[in-house]
């Protein structure tokens, strides 16, 4: 039993982590880079922490017609709304 809390509770900080990164990726994409600056290495990090849970959601939108036509990438925000409900969901005591 301890074991499975133990896991669930991983599970959710981990979620929590990259939702949180996220979430300061999203907010920092509004503001100027420049180039070889402090922000432009940290969207980098957070782009390579984020990047690989958007892809699969990416990919699988693209299948559809009426979102692929869509003036802007709607899978970051179906990611965020997704984690946020399996974090929610999550059996956390």
């Amino acid at each position: 039993m301890f074991l499975l809390y133990l896991i669930a509770k991983i599970i959710s900080i981990l979620l929590m982590l990259v939702l949180d990164a996220m979430l300061i990726r999203a907010i920092l994409s509004w503001f100027d880079r420049g180039e070889g600056g402090f922000l432009s290495a940290l969207m980098g990090i957070l782009t390579m922490i984020t990047e690989p849970v958007i892809m699969p959601v990416r990919f699988l939108l693209s299948r559809f017609p009426a979102v692929n036509s869509l003036p802007i990438d709607i899978s970051f925000l179906v990611t965020f709304l997704l984690l946020s409900f399996l974090r929610t969901v999550l059996p956390v005591v």
